[in-house]
């Protein structure tokens, strides 16, 4: 990552030294253009590219260098924090020592190309030139290393972001089992008061279903057909305790049935509606799971309010809303429409 950003930052600073270079000798572009200036018209066109290509080079090396030499200093690409004053300080000396040593060095260099003498005073521009190169590079250096703070500190967030959600994710998922189990168990305890015989049944028919939470517990999503398959399972606990009075009716369609939930979405509807609703032979209760368009697994049932609510835990609806809001940002869907109720969840695309 660290070399990515380096590799990154020197890219960015050839392209700022090119683009430096042209801003600076642009004025000298145009004098060779136009012909204009004293300089440029007591010039020929050769020996006039020759001064603008070895001035431009020289603007293109001071900045490229002061880059690379405030890299080590400032440090633009490296851990996030503030930038001390100390450093800004030392930058700026190291600049213009370094500057003032190039100034000499590229000057007598530059001369030795020159088959006109040297005009008067072209010293002092030459130096001013290149430390108004180094003074923008450092300004560039210090603006480059507070937009790689920025993304640095944004990506941070963003990381730890997910991982919040990931726990507060976990977190909601771990309540689902002993949510399940707690209720399970409920069912069970009626059934040895009541029916002895088929608690026997109900335990072997409910430890294939604590085989599926606990091994679904280590995903985030599953698919329909999956779904579909554990209800099996799930019906059959509940259908030993409420026999014909509890009708569930599932229709699918089979395109669907690749489409991913999280574990145990359909489980906590149904189970909802069981809780919240006599069922009797008096009132027995139609539970229907059907599929309303590509995108939505609709659970509805008829409101028939027991004289009695079942104990429970109180979590079922709002953690999976919870669920889907974190996994996908949408919401799943609750009403009450010509005495039924009526619950939506989304669909995810494989």
């Amino acid at each position: 990552m660290k070399k990515s950003l380096e590799k990154h930052y020197f890219i960015i600073v050839a392209l700022l030294s090119l683009g430096i270079a042209l801003t600076i000798r642009f004025p000298n572009m145009m004098g060779i253009i136009f012909r204009e200036g004293g300089e440029f018209r007591r010039l020929g066109m050769e020996e006039a590219l020759t001064h603008f290509a070895i001035e431009f080079f020289i603007t293109l090396i001071v900045a490229f260098l002061m880059f690379t030499m405030n890299f080590f200093v400032l440090k633009p690409t490296g851990k996030p924090g503030p930038l001390k004053f100390l450093h800004v300080v030392l930058a700026v000396v190291l600049t213009l020592a370094a500057v003032s040593i190039l100034n000499h060095l590229l000057f007598s260099l530059s001369s030795l190309f020159e088959d006109e003498p040297l005009r008067h005073g072209r010293r002092g521009e030459f130096a001013l030139t290149n430390f108004f190169v180094s003074a923008l590079v450092v300004g560039c250096v210090i603006f480059i290393r507070l937009i790689y703070q920025k993304q640095s500190i944004s990506i941070e967030n963003e990381a730890l972001k997910r991982e919040a959600l990931q726990r507060q994710y976990e977190s909601l998922k771990n309540q689902l089992s002993p949510h399940f189990l707690f209720n399970s168990l409920t069912a069970l305890k009626i059934l040895i008061e009541d029916a002895p015989d088929k608690a026997q049944h109900y335990v072997s028919s409910l430890s294939r279903a604590l085989r599926y939470t606990l091994q679904s517990h280590q995903k985030q999503l599953v698919s329909l057909k999956e779904e579909m398959d554990f209800m099996e399972s799930y019906l059959y606990l509940i259908r030993m305790r409420f026999d014909t009075n509890l009708e569930v009716s599932s229709s699918i369609t089979d395109d669907l049935l690749i489409c991913l939930i999280p574990p145990l979405t359909i489980q906590t509807l149904v189970e909802n509606a069981i809780k919240h609703n006599e069922i009797s032979k008096r009132n027995p209760l139609r539970i229907d799971i059907l599929t309303p368009d590509n995108q939505t697994l609709r659970v509805v049932n008829p409101v028939q309010v027991r004289l009695t609510q079942e104990e429970g835990t109180g979590i079922g609806l709002t953690n999976l809303s919870k669920q889907f809001l974190l996994l996908i940002g949408k919401d799943i869907s609750i009403r009450q429409e010509n005495n039924h109720f009526i619950v939506d969840v989304p669909l995810i695309k494989p």
